[in-house]
């Protein structure tokens, strides 16, 4: 948003903004008046705007081999001159405008890329739809968007709206969009824009949202909402409890702490206690100084009780990844372990896909051979981005599969991260590993501190190869083993006595089996090899897509399964969030089991949540994976839904609706 002459012009990054936070377009309004305390950009952001330039850099020099004409208008122009200067580029017909200012006020824009095509305008024989380039792999709505502003001026420049609009992808795959598909969705957005412009509010608040991260307003935003002691300070809240609460008259993380146990919060429970008991903690920290724990009371199978033993050979997992190299990039596994006091790190590096490969199937080797040598030990990380990455590696090269499914089967890997939110509760804003760190060790120091300080060091790396960029990264890595490292030994003395270790996994596939699936991927492997041997350059993409067609269809089925897996250790709220789950399921009492022929019909109540089920679908009780059972009939409104089982499981069922115990099934 602009001065403009004698009034403003909007731009696609002011309706998107408006679109995720109407109070950033409220600061936007002040700040051509008044100048505000913008954010200081960080070094990532300034990363991404770079290599957005050059994959932009990329497909310019792309059209140009090919032969086009391509126009480039000067960016140090004025508006008026480039907007000149991009009409007699379409005039002449030529091929493509680069860097093309359109301007119809109140609104303009500057699309990367505008290409001719043989249809005609109101004055001309051709035409010209935007091309847009973005780093992202997958086209996103806020593209299309972009792209729909961009076709609208357009549309005021040659008479007639684009067919078509396109954006090029960071693996430089082009998209095309049907411009009519998204056009009154478009125009109801703009209207709602225009329509707050021309009156906008004297007053506005700020609400967290997805945009805060990237938004120049998120420092005087988070001064407000420190200033007047926001809900939205309360670790883990959504934004619709916090309406929910200031409905109800609570405004203040004081007065959520301040809430008598016996008040009840329509529309707020099961998770009233819990913000309350959050709210408590971070009070208590800004009144005394001293961080504040709280150990949560025991449930079986979560929280403390998904600690194993401790083991002198465990180990501790830390991965970083690049998602601005193509397709992404693991460039660091790291592994740490203790042996008698004494630390041991291990620096895994890939720097390309075939490195990646090679990478994995060394670390995964690597932690098959030491487990054999330390049969009681485990696989420690924080947070679910190791597990997803060691699953995703092995389908994306088929390659250790069988060793990652029988770390998964024994339970090897254990996640930090569920422990801490399911045993304790801290005075921490966030539960990110990071703030955790405040109760077991210093402060961190160095130049590089969080993932996105190591993301961009990384790129430094890669074009400056300075390996004392890559030890910084190694370091920072280790920093985080460690962290790790300490934060089990923390909760070990947190965890209560007397309570049982975790179970170990009741079932794991036998040697025979795991030599049938060894031999399966040997057998693939053997295939992909013979096909791409001696292979002429024209014929490797066909052979190539051939070997990953090879036992398609089992590894497809492979993440449905983990998924599945995944949920048997998922907390109520989880699975309340999970569309593919109907979380957190209550016998009603009122309904007692009703007999169907050889089958038991019983009901349950459940609380609001998106779910993908229909009647007449099967399910199986997300904790323990038992046979299926069929849904006769669902009521949103009501939140019942009854679910037919054969009289075996009935059994189990109807114990289960007389304890009434909270339950969930998944699809």
């Amino acid at each position: 948003m602009t001065a403009f002459d004698s009034g403003s012009l909007y731009s696609a990054s002011d309706l998107l903004g408006f679109l995720g936070c109407q109070h950033k377009t409220f600061l936007d309004c002040v700040a051509l008046q008044t100048p505000l305390v913008t954010a200081q950009e960080d070094a990532q952001a300034r990363l991404f705007q770079e290599k957005g330039k050059e994959h932009e850099l990329h497909y310019l020099q792309h059209l140009r081999t090919t032969g086009l004409h391509v126009v480039e208008i000067p960016e140090e122009r004025t508006l008026h001159d480039r907007v000149a200067q991009t009409v007699d580029a379409m005039r002449q017909g030529v091929d493509v405008v680069y860097q093309a200012a359109l301007l119809h006020a109140p609104w303009h824009g500057f699309a990367d890329f505008l290409r001719r095509v043989d249809r005609p305008s109101t004055s001309e024989a051709f035409s010209y739809e935007a091309v847009d380039t973005k780093l992202a792999h997958q086209p996103s709505p806020e593209h299309v968007l972009q792209l729909c502003v961009y076709s609208d001026l357009l549309t005021q420049s040659q008479g007639i709206r684009p067919m078509a609009m396109h954006v090029v992808l960071g693996d430089r795959r082009e998209v095309g969009f049907r411009t009519v598909d998204f056009w009154y969705y478009y125009l109801t957005i703009k209207q709602r824009f225009t329509a707050y412009m021309a009156s906008p509010p004297a007053q506005s608040t700020p609400e967290p949202c997805a945009l805060c991260a990237q938004c120049q307003w998120q420092t005087a935003c988070e001064a407000e909402w420190e200033r007047h002691d926001h809900l939205s300070l309360v670790a883990d809240i959504r934004w619709s409890q916090i309406r929910t609460l200031e409905t109800a008259g609570v405004q203040t993380v004081r007065a959520l702490a301040q809430l008598p146990e016996v008040m009840t919060v329509p529309g707020l429970a099961p998770g009233r206690g819990r913000l309350r008991a959050q709210a408590r903690l971070h009070i208590a920290k800004r009144d005394t100084g001293t961080n504040q724990v709280e150990i949560l009371p025991a449930i079986p199978g979560r929280g403390f009780a998904r600690l194993p033993m401790p083991d002198p050979g465990d180990l501790f997992l830390d991965l970083e990844g690049d998602p601005l190299y193509p397709h992404g990039l693991e460039y660091l596994f790291g592994l740490y372990t203790v042996t008698d006091g004494t630390p041991t790190f291990r620096a895994f590096w890939a720097h390309d896909h075939a490195a990646e490969q090679r990478t994995f199937q060394e670390v995964i080797d690597v932690i098959t051979a030491h487990l054999a040598c330390a049969p009681g030990a485990h696989l420690y990380h924080y947070n679910h981005y190791e597990e997803t990455a060691l699953k995703r590696l092995a389908s994306r090269y088929g390659t250790r599969e069988a060793e990652v499914d029988d770390l998964l089967r024994r339970r090897i890997l254990v996640d930090l991260y569920k422990v801490v939110r399911e045993a304790i509760r801290v005075s921490e804003p966030r539960y990110s590993l990071k703030n955790l760190e405040t109760f077991y060790m210093a402060r961190r120091v160095g130049e590089v501190t969080t993932a996105g300080d190591s993301i961009v060091v990384y790129e430094q790396w890669r074009t400056s190869r300075d390996e004392a960029l890559l030890h910084r990264i190694s370091s920072y890595n280790e920093e985080d083993c460690r962290s790790t490292f300490l934060l089990r030994a923390w909760l070990l003395t947190l965890r209560p006595e007397g309570l049982p270790w975790r179970e170990e996994a009741a079932e794991v596939a036998s040697a025979e089996q795991q030599q049938v699936q060894r031999e399966a991927e040997a057998r693939r492997v053997a295939y992909e090899q013979r096909l791409l041997e001696r292979c002429a350059d024209p014929e490797r993409p066909s052979r190539a897509l051939v070997a990953q067609l090879l036992e398609f269809h089992r590894r497809e089925a492979k993440p449905q399964w983990w998924a599945m897996f995944d949920r048997q250790s998922s907390a109520d709220e989880e699975l309340i969030e999970d569309a593919e789950c109907l979380g957190g399921l209550r016998a009603d009492p009122t309904q007692p089991p009703m007999q169907d022929k050889r089958s038991l019909v019983f009901t349950y109540r459940f609380p609001p949540q998106e779910y993908k089920f229909r009647p007449g679908d099967t399910c199986r009780v997300a904790a323990t994976l038992t046979s299926a059972c069929t849904i006769v009939d669902l009521d949103a409104a009501q939140g019942t839904v009854r679910l037919k089982r054969g009289t075996k499981s009935g059994r189990f069922c109807r114990k289960v609706a007389f304890s009434r115990v909270w339950q969930s099934v998944s699809r």
